[in-house]
């Protein structure tokens, strides 16, 4: 398989979790050990089926706290702080972060980066320029399959050219956004 369609695949994937996936924070509850695998299937196309499986480890993801976080991702070289309350689980490929309030499915964070990112499919009336880290970024705002919103913000690393790509919707999400700050 070309390496842009592994890519665009892996996009898919983290835009179908969040997508689909809104409602793994329901499903984790705080006493239990383990999550079991979550599938989502998705159809982009009439050819394209993605089918992404979200496995969490306990010591990692069942532990509630309160205030704020700060999530590094060292590899794309950013960072921002979250909701304590918030659980945080690696995709499959551990390519991306997707960040779950448990209590509820509309705040979910997805956050990942790579040489070149595709443009989710909006009208020109849904794109704005905003600015990260007094950085030129662009917000998508979308939405999921089921019609609720969903922004995605594209931003290039000043010093690595990886392009970041956050998605999520909301206040949190804002607060995410203000927060983000670019690690060299």
């Amino acid at each position: 398989m070309a390496k842009g369609t592994v890519i665009f695949l892996f996009i898919l994937t983290i835009i179908a979790t969040l997508l689909l996936g809104i409602n793994i924070g329901k499903k984790i509850g705080i006493s239990q050990s383990t999550m079991g695998n979550q599938q989502l299937i998705i159809t982009p196309s009439p050819t394209i089926k993605i089918t992404p499986t979200i496995l969490a480890t306990p010591s990692a993801t069942m532990k509630k706290s309160t205030g704020t976080t700060t999530y590094t991702d060292r590899r794309c070289g950013f960072s921002f702080s979250y909701p304590g309350s918030f659980i945080k689980e690696k995709s499959v490929n551990g390519q991306a972060t997707i960040l779950a309030d448990p209590e509820d499915p509309n705040a979910t964070i997805v956050a990942t980066c790579d040489k070149s990112l595709p443009r989710p499919p909006v009208t020109s009336d849904k794109i704005e320029s905003i600015t990260l880290d007094k950085f030129a970024a662009t917000l998508y705002h979308d939405q999921n399959q089921d019609g609720t919103p969903r922004d995605e913000v594209i931003v290039k690393h000043p010093t690595s050219s990886m392009e970041i790509i956050l998605a999520g919707y909301g206040d949190i999400f804002q607060k995410i956004l203000t927060s983000f700050q670019f690690v060299y």
